[in-house]
């Protein structure tokens, strides 16, 4: 009996398929033997909450994810940007930290006062919808010398929880890409 044929690897999800699949099960992508696919830039607009020296106040932010890692431009104060290496970025995370707030109950109707007198307190009122407050916190872990540090952002939209986790894959497809082609991430944060 032979050995099965090793697995390939996707360029973009990191994923295992089978050695002669030609796109990945996972993300879809066809599959590039023995070349490095580009690894395309993403932009989005998110609100900053902290973990980056020098942009120390929450604020709205353009977060780019490119092969050289990422950047964090700022909307609001002149224009800073900051850069983190894709070799230093660890990993990416997200939490929901959405609330959800009891909607209560109305009071009974009018007429159940007239009918019943004090015991209307008694008659349930009609529910009112709950009221979800919608915050989803997008962290990417990365590496400042020997120190773990984390830059932490969020969306506050009933679509910002499938945002933050499409961010997250693409930071991990980043980390993955990064330790399978170490040479590609050192060329700096250019487009």
């Amino acid at each position: 009996m032979t050995d099965p044929a090793p697995p390939t690897y996707c360029q973009e999800c990191g994923r295992a398929n089978s050695a002669t699949a030609q796109r990945c099960i996972w993300c879809g992508l066809p599959l590039k033997r023995g070349a490095v696919q580009r690894f395309e830039p993403v932009r989005v607009d998110i609100e900053y909450l902290g973990g980056i020296q020098g942009l120390d106040d929450p604020s709205p932010v353009r977060l780019e994810i490119n092969s050289a890692g990422f950047e964090v431009r700022s909307l609001v104060t002149g224009s800073k940007v900051h850069r983190i290496p894709a070799y230093s970025i660890v990993d990416a995370r997200v939490v929901d930290a959405s609330t959800s707030t009891d909607g209560g109950r109305e009071r009974a109707a009018w007429w159940w006062w007239l009918v019943l007198g004090p015991f209307a307190l008694l008659v349930r009122g009609k529910k009112r919808p709950d009221v979800k407050q919608y915050d989803y916190i997008f962290t990417i872990r990365y590496k400042a010398g020997e120190q773990l540090l984390s830059a932490v952002f969020h969306r506050e939209d009933k679509m910002g929880l499938s945002m933050v986790q499409g961010l997250a894959r693409i930071v991990t497809a980043l980390v993955q890409r990064t330790a399978r082609y170490p040479r590609e991430s050192e060329h700096g944060l250019g487009h």
